[in-house]
């Protein structure tokens, strides 16, 4: 019950036990009143009735005397009237039997009025001639005591009204500010840190306000300077001052991570973009001059890598360059290698030089390590100098490069048959009991062989039907749920469908049809899909938390801007990439940046969790740095959804 609603509730029944006390009270003085006053009347009226009788009662005269008792007792306030000799013969008597009118049979029931009954001897001379019995009719006295009652009531209940609503503007004047401070309180829990600019008059009230006012001011600082610090500690750590790309720690840390990926398959293209003759340009141009190109050619390739899923953007030394196209194939490869070469030869014409660079780009899976990745991508470069000016040459020993229209007939057949099974990777907190499981997909074609679900995913994106499929994989999951109403599921989410408005309205029917569903899964999205557009990624939110859904931000750490939009996104998880956590337990500086990570998202509300978790020794390290949760082959290996 609200503060208002309670001083409201004690309002009303002090109010009630006043009116109570006073009403009785008031009720109880006008009925001894009306007593009192019934019993001086009737003893009264005997008196001067006796007394006005004594000149016939010396003649006996009945006549008159009975037409003077008529003029008395013809009023109807008297009972019964008695006169007797004094020997005790009945004379003249009457009696009044009419009821008593407009007034409820239960009020005279319970607010008793005594009838008094006076007497008077009437004597003639010094000789008592007889004796006259007057007895109090209530009627009037009934009457007037209900609708004295009535009358207090009303005005009672009137003022009663009239002070309630009184109180209630008074206490809702008073009371704002407390509202104010709810709604800041549940802002602050939202991540907002609103300040109230009413300050109210009343002094402890005033000090409420104003302490939220400060806790929410420090809260807000204390965030932004973690987030500040662990911003400037990232970019030191893994980014280049000068182009503002990952350098070349963090760009091994990716690759590794990639290479070690499981689920995806550890498959993907490098490629490295050297300039050529950078020193002369810089002798030419001067070193300003090669700075500025340096940062030219990172905003080209940054921008380039932006079109291609998951990609990675970096400058490996002075004048290399690389990124980073998970999942890519042959195909891919050369599509960006072109692509890569025509925006060096459209630089080139800017700046009126001949050549920008060549392009090297080596194929690789799970099989080859760093430097044998990183050796045929140097034979790419080989090849492309001797192709000519802001050349490509791609090195790849898989030929089983699949074009875009057989993939596109290879995915919708497998949706349309059911050949996508589902399989399962527990997330479990530091007890190692289960929050939720992420969903996996296995794809096989028609013959049987086993598809990579990475190149899968990453090709159903690339032409446009991931929308589809996340819609397939949401249904399959719903039959999963049917089937264990205690299973809680993960369920990753592509970019492209969260900013799709019929994939929205889609989604909010089936919540709507299946609000049991609803509650069990968590969406998964990758943080570059929902940093590409914040304001459809908020949409997105509030439809899943309307229905009581959970959002986890995967691959947490890629981009530069994800702190500074973690207040914006209302996220119940965020997950850690795995560049990060991968043999956490042997690296000091990620341990440091992680803890401050960890310290942030408790501090928003947000939950953390580590993947690709695959030892003891990491268990432990993240462990201590107040992760919540953890996924990896050493904690759990996918297994299939019955």
């Amino acid at each position: 019950m609200t503060l208002s609603r309670q001083l409201i509730t004690l309002i009303f029944v002090t109010f009630m036990l006043i009116f109570s006390g006073t009403f009785w009270i008031s009720l109880e003085n006008t009925r001894s009143y009306l007593m009192l006053q019934l019993a001086t009347q009737t003893q009264n009226a005997a008196d001067s009735l006796g007394l006005s009788l004594v000149p016939y009662m010396l003649k006996k005269d009945i006549a008159a005397m009975d037409t003077m008792v008529n003029v008395v007792f013809d009023g109807g306030y008297y009972k019964s009237l008695k006169l007797t000799s004094m020997t005790g013969e009945r004379m003249i008597e009457r009696q009044n039997t009419s009821s008593i009118e407009g007034v409820p049979q239960w009020f005279i029931d319970n607010l008793t009025l005594d009838t008094p009954t006076a007497g008077s001897v009437i004597t003639t001379g010094w000789t008592q001639a007889g004796r006259l019995q007057l007895t109090a009719h209530p009627g009037f006295a009934y009457k007037k005591l209900w609708q004295t009652s009535v009358d207090m009531l009303w005005w009672s209940l009137l003022a009663f009204a009239v002070s309630l609503m009184a109180v209630l503007l008074i206490l809702k004047a008073i009371l704002r500010p407390l509202d104010a401070v709810e709604q800041q309180a549940l802002a602050i829990s939202e991540r907002e840190f609103p300040v109230v600019d009413m300050i109210p008059r009343t002094r402890e009230l005033r000090r409420v306000v104003l302490a939220m006012n400060k806790m929410s001011v420090k809260v807000e600082g204390f965030i932004a300077k973690l987030t500040e610090r662990a911003e400037q500690m990232r970019q030191e750590a893994h980014y280049d001052d000068l182009t503002g790309l990952i350098n070349r720690r963090g760009f091994f840390a990716q690759l590794d991570n990639i290479i070690k990926d499981k689920e995806s398959g550890g498959s993907g293209a490098l490629a490295v973009i050297r300039l050529s003759d950078f020193a002369a340009y810089n002798q030419e141009f001067g070193h300003q001059a090669g700075d500025d190109l340096l940062i030219e050619v990172g905003k080209l390739l940054n921008n380039l890598s932006d079109q291609y899923h998951s990609s990675t953007t970096a400058r490996i030394s002075g004048t290399d360059f690389s990124i980073i196209l998970p999942l890519a194939d042959a195909v891919v490869a050369d599509e960006f290698g072109a692509s890569c070469s025509a925006r060096l030869d459209e630089l080139a014409a800017t700046l009126n030089v001949d050549a920008i660079g060549q392009i090297g780009i080596a194929c690789f899976d799970s099989s080859g390590g760093i430097g044998r990745i990183m050796a045929d991508a140097d034979s790419g470069l080989s090849q492309a100098e001797h192709e000519g000016v802001n050349a490509y040459a791609v090195q790849s020993s898989k030929s089983e490069a699949t074009g875009n229209q057989a993939w596109q007939a290879l995915i919708e057949e497998i949706m349309e048959h059911g050949r996508i099974r589902l399989q399962s990777q527990a997330v479990l907190n530091k007890d190692r009991e289960q929050i939720y499981s992420e969903v996996l997909i296995r794809v096989s074609d028609e013959q049987g062989n086993r598809i990579s679900p990475g190149a899968f995913a990453s090709m159903a994106e690339r032409l446009g039907l991931n929308t589809e499929l996340d819609r397939h994989v949401i249904g399959l999951a719903g039959q999963m749920l049917e089937l264990d109403s205690a299973l809680t599921l993960g369920v990753n989410i592509a970019a492209r469908s969260i900013r799709d408005e019929d994939f929205l309205i889609w989604l909010d029917k089936h919540f709507n049809d299946h609000r049991a569903m609803a509650e069990s899964i968590c969406f998964e999205v990758t943080e570059h899909g929902l940093l590409q557009d914040v304001a459809a990624a908020n949409r997105f939110i509030a439809l899943v938390h309307k229905y009581g859904g959970k959002i986890v931000m995967e691959h947490f750490g890629t981009k530069l801007s994800s702190f500074q939009t973690l207040r914006q996104l209302k996220l119940d998880y965020i997950k850690l990439d795995g560049s990060y956590t991968r043999n956490i337990a042997e690296q000091s500086d990620n341990r440091f940046f992680l803890q401050t990570v960890t310290d942030i998202a408790h501090g928003l509300d947000i939950q953390v969790i580590a993947e690709h978790v695959e030892s003891e020794e990491d268990f432990q390290s993240l462990h201590s740095i107040g992760i919540n949760a953890m996924q990896g082959y050493y904690l759990g290996e996918p297994k299939a959804l019955a």
